[in-house]
């Protein structure tokens, strides 16, 4: 292989072979980081539901895997595309694109990583083929190329809300993508400025499809937001319930060997707190009420759903889970609940909650029945003298 970039880059790039190869490669690209950004947002949204670290592991392992298989798949399409040879300028700056991507989008150390160890991946081979002076440069070029990346990775937010910044560190990054090459290609100075400019233009096209998905992606996920979601409380909607209610009844009701477990409950003395304090008391007690108690629960079991059914009334659908089961998490809920009273404009509010409880019984014939029981239930808790649960119509305080 010619120790100079090809003497004919530039002829090449008006023909129509070449002209054919960036158009498939482009998309291909484009292709690729549209996977990116919606694996990199789903996960996003999944370490942000679980909260737990063995899923950060998993989901950061799984990303820079999937990094790692990109640039294979480039690599191989490349060679497929050019007589077997991946030692192309176009390749190199495909690679860099995809790296310097998922950098800013997937926050995580193994995207990092992959961007440090990614040139000897992909030229470390060549790294014993040039000289001395030529090996050196290479390794200096990782060092600066280690550095950047950290510096990138730890100020993205910054550097996204700057353009003039993310232009420059893309410069830079380019700029040691190229030094770390140079020893193959050879190229001139003039050459490599061409090749920068082409390096900016081709990720700011990357880019702009990115934020187009980024942003679809969002408005999909207000729309679903608004649709799913009390606004109030940030708890799943009566219209999720319904949905999501009679989906579980199909399942549950085949299989006769695992529970399903309704609970309902709400805020006793409810009108009291708007009465005394204001309106605005009572969005604050609801708030507090279903964040809390979302937040206990999914800490308990993750086999929990809470919906808001309407006004201070709230339903939890328990999956696997027998009664008996249900009422023991809602009694540990119930009394770290408790004891820690909400305080409001210096007043420190006592909020009591009563519940109905009841498992899925053969005989229920649809959802609705076993709704209705569990709605009973909790007018039960009420007339009983409220702050306790009844469950298969006994009652209990929950001393």
């Amino acid at each position: 292989m010619s120790t100079k970039l090809e003497a004919s880059v530039f002829p090449k790039l008006l023909s129509v072979d070449t002209n054919i190869n960036a158009i498939i490669i482009g998309l291909i690209t484009i292709g690729l980081v549209t996977i990116l950004t919606v694996m990199s947002y789903s996960f996003e949204d999944i370490s942000r539901r679980k909260k737990k670290r063995s899923y950060d592991i998993v989901l950061g392992l799984t990303e820079g895997a999937v990094v790692v298989i990109s640039m294979i798949l480039v690599q191989h399409i490349f060679k497929s595309l050019n007589a077997g040879s991946s030692a192309n300028w176009f390749y190199a700056t495909t690679q860099m694109t995809l790296l310097l991507y998922s950098l800013y989008t997937m926050k995580n150390a193994v995207i990092e990583f992959v961007n440090i160890i990614a040139p000897l991946y992909i030229f470390g081979h060549h790294l014993f083929e040039g000289n001395l002076s030529f090996n050196i440069i290479f390794v200096l070029a990782l060092i600066a190329m280690a550095i950047t990346v950290s510096y990138i990775a730890h100020n993205k937010n910054n550097l996204l809300n700057d353009e003039w910044k993310y232009m420059a560190l893309q410069i830079i990054y380019g700029g040691i993508w190229w030094l770390i090459i140079w020893p193959l290609y050879r190229f001139t100075l003039l050459e490599a400025v061409y090749i920068l400019i082409g390096f900016v233009i081709y990720m700011a096209l990357i880019r702009y499809v990115a934020r187009w998905v980024r942003d679809s992606f969002n408005n999909y996920n207000d729309m679903s937001e608004k649709v799913n979601y009390d606004e109030l409380t940030g708890v799943r909607n009566r219209a999720n319930f319904d949905d999501v209610s009679a989906e579980v009844y199909k399942v549950y009701s085949r299989d006769k060997d695992v529970p399903l477990t309704m609970a309902m409950f709400d805020i006793d003395h409810f009108k009291q707190f708007n009465d005394n304090y204001g309106h605005m008391a009572g969005d604050k007690v609801l708030h507090h009420v279903a964040s809390d108690f979302e937040r206990q629960l999914f800490k308990k079991t993750t086999r929990g759903q809470l919906f808001r059914y309407g006004g201070e009334e709230f339903v939890i659908i328990f999956r696997g889970l027998t009664d008996q089961d249900a009422v023991g998490i809602i009694k540990e809920i119930q009394t770290e609940f408790i004891s820690q009273p909400l305080e409001y404009n210096g007043n420190e509010l006592s909020i009591r909650i009563s519940f109905g409880v009841s498992q899925l019984q053969p005989s229920d014939r649809n959802i609705d029945d076993l709704f209705k029981r569990v709605d009973h239930y909790l007018y039960e808790s009420k007339e009983s003298g409220r702050d306790r649960i009844t469950v298969e119509d006994e009652t209990f305080t929950f001393g």
